[in-house]
Protein backbone atom coordinates (compact mmCIF):
# COMPACT_ATOMS: atom_id res chain seq x y z
CA UNK A 1 0.00 0.00 0.00
CA UNK A 2 1.33 3.43 -0.95
CA UNK A 3 0.34 6.54 0.97
CA UNK A 4 1.24 9.97 -0.32
CA UNK A 5 3.11 12.12 2.17
CA UNK A 6 0.57 14.93 1.74
CA UNK A 7 -2.23 12.51 2.69
CA UNK A 8 -0.31 11.28 5.73
CA UNK A 9 0.42 14.82 6.93
CA UNK A 10 -3.20 15.81 6.33
CA UNK A 11 -4.37 12.95 8.53
CA UNK A 12 -1.93 13.96 11.25
CA UNK A 13 -3.16 17.56 11.14
CA UNK A 14 -6.77 16.35 11.35
CA UNK A 15 -6.03 14.14 14.37
CA UNK A 16 -4.14 16.95 16.12
CA UNK A 17 -7.09 19.30 15.57
CA UNK A 18 -9.48 16.66 16.92
CA UNK A 19 -7.33 16.28 20.04
CA UNK A 20 -6.96 20.04 20.48
CA UNK A 21 -3.21 20.02 19.90
CA UNK A 22 -1.99 23.37 18.63
CA UNK A 23 1.51 23.57 17.16
CA UNK A 24 3.42 26.55 18.49
CA UNK A 25 7.09 27.43 18.42
CA UNK A 26 7.28 26.91 22.19
CA UNK A 27 5.68 23.46 21.97
CA UNK A 28 8.01 22.42 19.16
CA UNK A 29 11.08 23.61 21.07
CA UNK A 30 9.92 21.78 24.20
CA UNK A 31 9.69 18.52 22.22
CA UNK A 32 13.17 18.75 20.66
CA UNK A 33 15.78 16.28 21.83
CA UNK A 34 18.43 18.48 23.41
CA UNK A 35 20.40 15.56 24.87
CA UNK A 36 20.06 16.48 28.54
CA UNK A 37 18.51 13.10 29.39
CA UNK A 38 21.04 10.95 27.51
CA UNK A 39 22.34 7.90 29.27
CA UNK A 40 26.08 7.53 29.90
CA UNK A 41 26.07 4.62 27.43
CA UNK A 42 24.64 6.76 24.65
CA UNK A 43 27.06 9.59 25.45
CA UNK A 44 29.95 7.11 25.15
CA UNK A 45 28.59 5.78 21.86
CA UNK A 46 28.28 9.30 20.44
CA UNK A 47 31.79 10.16 21.63
CA UNK A 48 33.10 7.10 19.78
CA UNK A 49 31.30 8.13 16.62
CA UNK A 50 32.74 11.63 16.96
CA UNK A 51 36.27 10.25 17.43
CA UNK A 52 35.95 8.00 14.36
CA UNK A 53 34.71 10.86 12.19
CA UNK A 54 37.66 13.01 13.24
CA UNK A 55 40.07 10.12 12.59
CA UNK A 56 38.96 9.82 8.96
CA UNK A 57 38.62 13.56 8.39
CA UNK A 58 34.83 13.72 8.17
CA UNK A 59 33.04 16.73 9.60
CA UNK A 60 30.80 15.38 12.40
CA UNK A 61 27.24 16.47 12.92
CA UNK A 62 26.85 19.28 15.40
CA UNK A 63 24.82 18.59 18.52
CA UNK A 64 22.05 20.98 19.52
CA UNK A 65 23.54 21.76 22.93
CA UNK A 66 27.14 21.83 21.71
CA UNK A 67 28.19 18.70 23.58
CA UNK A 68 27.92 14.97 23.26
Amino acid sequence: MNIALADLLGGIRDRKALLGIVDTIERTEAMRNNGRRRTPEKRAMLAGIDARTHAVGVEPLSWTDGSI
